[in-house]
This record gives structure tokens, sequence and C-alpha cells, in this order.
């Protein structure tokens, strides 16, 4: 290439270039004019004529010649530069895009970051084509962030591309590039360019012409190799196209030598000796010219990628023929091939998705999560309704694989804190217990029989790996608990002792756990569980906040009477307010004399001013456990000595009793204005006696501040709302929302009432709050949606399970997928909704693949042989690579 350009509108527009990068009046540019008329050429020039000092710059060429066809490869090419110390990075396309959003966004030189140049050469043959006002990384470029996008097209076609990539229309300057003549072009560069001339053949004739001297010479085998070539996602490699051709790379070789002046002004070779086209327009000449052969060329592609996901999963030699590009675009070309869903769920075998580098890390990701997008299609689309067990059992195997390779991502964060490769190992503690959590959630929406069978499945997890347990110590101990209450005799004893032994283990110490202890006392022999109740005695006795303690304690569940008792004769040793704390949550379980005995000196406590400077009394519990137990005469004089958090249980026991004028001056002279007072005024009205106090309530609701107090009412309070302000003011109420932006007040209130309303009335209300969730997905309204899953459409549950399943797989570990917030567990309600009992088996049946992917797997009897990589590959590892643990099977 000479030092000038080939033609004056080449010029034009790099002067053109250079003076919006001079003024800075704009942000992004879009530099736009026929296939090959130089917009590559110029804004290359453009990036090495900017010698701003400090300056921060990144030039992703986009298309299947540079290997940047999909937008994650584009986006990690731009990340890579901003974050260097992380590259490869494996993040997924969406945590990606929003990492990258966020940081363009607000980049700037103010905040010590160097001047940002982001060049996009050719978005528009990006193959997956992502982008959109919700889309684009780069809707909104920072203050000092400047933009320069190439599109081939007219102007329009420029203006549809700054739109698609979501600039602000103030944001965008557009600069043409016109064409060139043959005789502008230097003679060593005409023969090459003759086809982008606006006098020359143009790509087809060009191309057809090639061709035909192919043909004329009788090079048919290099003729495949160049229709392989243009269909290939990336520049390929001779020894990839040899599999793919099923010949010997010699003789790809051969044909390339033999065949050289023919060929190179359409192909060049680029790094590690791979073949591209010179130019996206000669490769979409190429595909289109040779049309007849793309039939032939996917199923090559898609046979090869078939050949090389096998043989990896068996172990076989042939696997170590594969190249560089069949590694890593095999899925991609599964994916557009007509393949079964049982072949793409190949990709999702870990003796296939073990990465063996951070690279192959990213590209195990993004297959998977194509995998997802595909297999959800079925679930999310209108008519989903009909998912059959297989469908969703299909899902949840791709979401595990998800959920596996996330975790390797975020071990891979984690690793500089570990040494000798331990990072890996504890990146899947508490991946055992939460396949546990799994089938225990699915066992609670089974029929009798199912239930057992699963409930069977998780105790089997318990007793094979449970020993083994070192993840957070309260997980640990509530799924043991819950494997205790699942059996008997000898195994809930065990399983008993090793939920004490895991308190232990607790960032906080055993302490806070105290109810662990307790609940899991109810299943050891009588001596074994008296010393361990006289040892949680004297650990709370010398702690600082004794009577906390043993409330902490007198809160277990299924505690026993006995065990009640004694913690109540070891309250009655303490200082009076230390007592009335660990009293309070005894007194429903007390015998009537020990409750009268524990009702009277709580109440002592506080009416008599004892022990002030004592222990800090639990004000809100102890109203919560004592006054349903006092008359008017105690209430009266308890107001005298209650504090604000008393209110709302003094007020309602006010109203109980017959006093409703007493509750009203409660509420005014202890709770506070707005959302405080409304909540203890709306919980007096709804109960019985509290009649005369509706009124007050309907009236607040009109006049409280803020507007959306009323909303949180219905949420937190929906048969109150029901019983004072009516249903059809109460689903008014949830459907305004408040003056809250976000749908979040709105699906939780529509949520509530959805859970407590009168039958008929369920199915519409659980519509409305999912039609909601679907314009604003806040995750934190997950929750109270999946509650809803009986009364669900089969439509709308398929698409809730979908795609809370698939965030959960993509953005969390391999546990968070298992028994999370959107794991399985948590969305056993919607699989039983939308299957029953096949559903709820065909899932278990696929849950135990999770092992698979652990150090766990030889000891929960779930694994298979196989191997995972080549011999060979695991040896000589560069940096960058993701070890094995040393105490997983070969086998995974």
């Amino acid at each position: 290439m000479t030092e000038r350009f080939f033609g004056k509108a080449q010029s034009t527009a790099f002067d053109a270039l250079q003076q919006w990068h001079k003024d800075n009046r704009s942000r992004v540019c879009v530099v736009h004019g026929p296939p090959g008329a130089g917009k590559s050429t110029i804004v290359l020039r453009f990036f090495s004529s900017v010698t701003e000092p400090g300056m921060l710059k990144v030039l992703v060429r986009i298309g299947r010649p540079f290997g940047a066809s999909f937008e994650r490869e584009i986006l990690a090419q731009v990340a890579a530069t901003l974050w260097p110390d992380e590259a490869p990075l494996t993040e997924e396309r969406a945590e990606l895009r929003m990492r990258l959003v966020s940081w363009i966004a607000d980049w700037s030189v103010d905040d010590d970051q160097p001047p940002l140049l982001i060049g996009l050469n050719g978005p528009d043959t990006c193959i997956d084509e992502p982008y959109g006002a919700r889309g684009s990384a780069f809707r909104k470029p920072g203050p000092s962030v400047r933009v320069v996008v190439t599109v081939s097209g007219s102007s329009r076609m420029a203006e549809q591309w700054a739109e698609r990539l979501a600039f602000r229309p103030e944001d965008v300057t557009f600069i043409p590039v016109g064409g060139f003549r043959l005789d502008e072009l230097d003679e060593p560069l005409r023969d090459r360019l003759a086809w982008a001339a606006l006098d020359g053949p143009g790509p087809r004739a060009y191309v057809e012409a090639i061709l035909a001297s192919l043909r004329a010479r009788g090079a048919s085998r290099l003729e495949a190799l160049l229709s392989i070539l243009a269909h290939a996602f990336a520049p390929l490699g001779p020894s990839d196209a040899a599999q793919l051709l099923d010949v010997e790379e010699a003789e790809v070789r051969a044909w390339l030598d033999a065949h050289g002046e023919v060929i190179d002004p359409l192909i060049e070779r680029c790094e590690g000796d791979a073949l591209r086209f010179r130019h996206e327009a000669l490769r979409a000449a190429w595909e289109a010219v040779a049309g007849q052969r793309t039939a032939s060329c996917e199923r090559r592609f898609a046979a090869a990628a078939r050949r090389i996901v096998l043989a990896r999963i068996s172990g076989s030699a042939q696997e170590l023929r594969a190249g560089a590009y069949l590694r890593r675009y095999a899925g991609a070309h599964l994916l557009a091939s007509d393949a079964s869903d049982a072949e793409l769920l190949t990709l999702c075998d870990p003796r296939w998705a073990w990465p063996c580098s951070r690279e192959d890390l990213a590209a195990r990701r993004v297959e998977v999560e194509e995998v997802r997008r595909k297999l959800a299609a079925p679930l999310e689309q209108p008519g989903a309704g009909s998912a059959s067990p297989d469908a969703i059992s299909r899902f949840v195997r791709v979401a595990l694989s998800q959920g596996a390779l996330a975790t390797l991502h975020e071990a891979w964060r984690k690793r500089d804190d570990c040494w000798d490769g331990h990072w890996i190992e504890e990146a899947w503690e508490g991946t055992a217990r939460a396949l546990a959590d799994a089938f225990f959630g699915l066992a609670t929406h089974a029929s009798p029989l199912l239930h057992e069978r699963l409930a069977g499945r998780a105790l089997d997890v318990v007793r094979r790996t449970g020993t083994t347990w070192r993840g957070d110590g309260w997980q640990d101990a509530s799924t043991l608990l819950t494997a205790a209450q699942a059996t008997s005799g000898g195994d809930a004893a065990t399983f008993a002792r090793w939920a004490v032994a895991a308190t232990w283990r607790a960032e906080q110490g055993p302490d806070r756990y105290f109810d662990v202890w307790l609940t899991a006392a109810s299943f050891l022999p009588s001596s074994e569980a008296d010393a361990l109740l006289q040892q949680l005695i004297e650990r709370a006795r010398s702690s600082p906040n004794p009577g906390a303690m043993l409330g902490r304690a007198g809160r277990a569940r299924g505690l026993r009477q006995e065990h009640a008792l004694a913690l109540f004769h070891a309250a009655m040793s303490l200082p009076p307010r230390s007592r009335a704390n660990a009293l309070a949550p005894l007194l429903p379980l007390l015998p009537p004399e020990e409750r009268a005995l524990a009702v009277s000196v709580s109440f002592e406590a506080v009416v008599d001013l004892l022990d002030v400077e004592g222990e800090r009394l639990d004000d809100e519990g102890y109203a919560e456990a004592l006054t349903p137990y006092l008359d008017l005469p105690e209430l009266v004089r308890l107001l005298d000595r209650a504090s604000h958090f008393m209110s709302p249980a003094l007020s309602a026991r006010f109203a109980a009793v017959g006093e409703p004028a007493r509750a009203l001056e409660t509420i005014d002279r202890l709770s506070f204005e707005g959302i405080d007072r409304a909540r203890a005024l709306l919980r007096a009205a709804a109960i019985a006696g509290g009649g005369p106090l509706v009124d007050a309530a309907r009236r607040m609701v009109s006049t409280v501040k803020p507007e959306w107090v009323p909303v949180v009412l219905v949420r937190e309070q929906p048969l109150a709302a029901i019983e004072v302000f009516g249903f059809d003011a109460s689903l008014s109420i949830a459907e305004s929302g408040g003056d809250e932006t976000s749908q979040y007040a709105r699906i939780a209130a529509l949520s509530s009432l959805c859970r407590v309303a009168p039958e008929a009335s369920r199915p519409s209300l659980a519509a409305l709050a999912i039609a909601a969730y679907r314009e604003d997905s806040d995750p934190d309204t997950l929750g109270g949606l999946v509650d809803c899953a009986p009364w669900l459409s089969l439509e709308d549950a398929a698409w809730l399970f979908a795609v809370s399943l698939g965030d959960a797989g993509s953005g969390g570990t391999l546990k968070w997928t298992l028994s999370h917030w959107g794991g399985v567990e948590h969305l056993a309600p919607l699989i039983a909704r939308l299957g029953g009992d096949g559903a709820l088996a065909a899932v278990a049946d696929v849950l135990p693949e999770a092992l698979r992917w652990t150090p766990q797997a030889e000891a929960a009897g779930h694994l298979e042989g196989g191997q995972a990589c080549p011999e060979g590959e695991d040896a000589g590892r560069e940096e960058g690579s993701v070890p094995r643990s040393s105490s997983e099977p070969r086998g995974l």
C-alpha cells in the first residue's frame, strides 16, 4: 500500500474524520459507503494518526475473516483493552455487555482514566446482530469516549445502524465515502481492488472469473476448500480444513501452493497460518456464486462438529486431530444445523464442556448459552403450556451446565487467594448440599409416592457426601436437619449430629445457631440431647446477652415441650430483661402454670422498670409474644412503658379486647407518621373488635404520604387489606403501584393478593402479576410469583420457569442453579404446575448430572467413564489454563 490513499473520496473522508476528532462536537462518527470503498483503510489510518498522549485505543475488525463474527467476540476484544489483566474475559455475553455499558458510559478523564477511542469496523457483518436500544454496549459513550463505526451501504443504512446501536442523534456525525475508479488506483493495487471500483466488474463477477479459472485447471478440491472457508465463522487453519474435507493436511497445502496465483487476489494467510477471505464482500460473493455447495458445506461442518464432540465424550483418540477452529465453533455449527435437541445436549456434557483454558471457558459459556436460548424458545413462546416433561428436563440439564461453567468463571476470579489448584475444589463447595436441597424441593410438591422416592434420592446424596461438606455452616446444617426430618432412627440422629457440627463452621460461630442445636436435639437419644441442651445453656449464660441467646434457641423448628421447659428453667435465673427476652418465644409451648409465671415476670420486667441498664429488650418480639396473654388492666399499664416498636401488637390487642379507642390512642402515641402508623392501623382494624377503626383506616389510604404506602400495606397484609378496604379496592391499590417508577411494588402487591384472595379471583390476579413481570422482570419479586404457581396459566408458568432458571444458570454458580433464588428448588412449584409428577420426576432424573462436574462425583456414585481432555492436553499448560481438581476422577 502506498502512503497516499487510492482515491480522492478516501482522502476527503479521512480529512473529515480527522476534523471530527479535532472539533470534538459529537462522540460518535459513522463512516459509510459501498463495499470495498476503503472504509476500513481510512479508519486504520485514522487510528494510527491519533497520537494524543495517553489515549487508549481499541479497534475491532468485525466479520468472519477476522474471527469476530459474533457479538461476544466483539465485546471481548473491547473488554480486553479496558481490562488487560483479566483477559481473556470469561463472562457470558449479557454479563460482559452490562459491564461494558456501565464502564463506557462513565468513562472520564476526570476519574483519572485516559481518553478512549473505540472503533467498530463492520458491525453489519456480525452474525447474531444483537444490537438495539437495550442491547448495545456502546449506546451511551461517556464524556471521554469517542466511537467510530463503519457500515457498508447508503446514508439511510448508516442511520439505521446508528439507531440499532442506540446512539443519540445529537451524538452522531455521518461521513460518506464515495467509490473510486480504476484509473485512480496505483498499478500494484489495480488487479486486487478492481472488484470494488465503480467501473470494475463488482464482487460477483470478480469471484466468478476466479472460479472459472479454477475449474479450467481442474481444481475442484480447491473450489470445495474455498466454499468451506466461505461458510466458516472465522479464519480456518489447514488442519481443520483437511478434517472438514476428509483429506490429509499435506494435500490442502499442496492445493494452495499449486494454485496460489489464482486465489491470491481472493484469500490471504493470517495468524497461525490460517486462511481467510481478503474482504467480507468477496466472501459473501463466493458464497452466492458457489451456492450449490452451501448445503454440502453446512453438512460437512455439522458432521465434523458431531464427530469431535462425540469423540471427546467417548475419549476417542480421533479427537486429537481436531484443530482450534473446530473446538471453538463446533457448537455454533451444530446450532446452525438441524441438530436435534439430543445432539445439542451433548454440548452440555462435562466431558465435552470442561474447558482446558480461559479462552476455552469463554467459548464453552457462549456455546451453552446458545443451546439454552434454543431450548428455551418453545417454553417462552405463546402456547408453551404444552411443554413436555422431557422438554423441561432438557432445559434443566442446560442450566446445570451453565451453572457449572459459571462456577469455573467465579473460581478463576478468586484464583489469587488459593494455591496448588485448591481454588477449583473450593469452587464446588456446597454443590452436593444444593443437590440434596433440590431433591427435597421437588419432593415437597410431589404426590405421596413420588415424594418418598425423591426424598430418598436426597437422603442418598446426604449419606454419601454429607461428611465432606465444608460450605456455609448454616446452610449445611439446615439441609442436614431437613434430611433428619425426612428419615428416622439412626440416620436421623446421624444427620442431626452432622448439623450441630456444621454450626461450628459458621462464620459467626455456633452461638447464633442455637435453634439448630435444639431442632437437632429432637432427633438424638435423650441422654445425648440433654447433654447438648446443657452445653447450649452454659454457652448462653456466659454470653453478653444470655436472654437473646436462649431466645434464639426457643425459636427452634419443632421444639419439644420438654426442651422448652428446660429453657424456661434456665431463663428464670437470668436478670429481668434477659429473662423476658428468653421467655418470649417459649410462651405458646409452656404448660399453663409455667406460662402464667413467664407472662407475669416478663410483664413486671417492663412495667416496673426492672433491670433498665441490663440486656437490651427486644421490644417488638416481646410485645408480639406477651400481649395475647394480657387483659385490659395489664395492657393499660404496659402502654405507659411501651416503646414505638410495641405499637402494632399493643394496638391490635386493645382492639381484640373491645377497646378500639385505646387502640387508636396507642397508634397516635407510639407510631410514627406515614407507613409506620398505617401498618398498625390496618392491622388493628382488620381483627375482630376492630370494626370501629375501619373508617379511619380507609380515610388513611386516601391521605397517607408517600403514595406508595397503601401498596406496601396490600403487599404486607393482604388479608387485612381485603377485610378493611374490600377486595376491589385492594386490587385497585395493588394495580396502581403507587408512585414508584418500577413494577416492583405492583408485582409484589398483586402476588400477595393472589395467595389469599377468593379462589375464583386468583387466576386473574396471577395473570396481572405475570404481565407486569414481563414488562419489568425485577428478580426481587420472583418469590411471590412462584408462590402463585398453582394459579398461573401453563403458558405463563412455562415462560417464568424458562427465564428464571436460565438467569440462575447463567448468572450464578452450580449450587445457585440447584437450590438458590431462581434455582431448581425455588422453581419446583412451577415444574409441578407444568407437568405434575411427570415433570418433577423427569427433572429429578437429570439433577445428578450436577455432580459429574465436581470432585464429589465418585462419592455420589453418579460417575460415568470417559476422558475430559485428550491425552497431552493437560500437560504443559500455559498461564491462563483451567486446572482440574486433584481429587477429581479422570472420567470428568
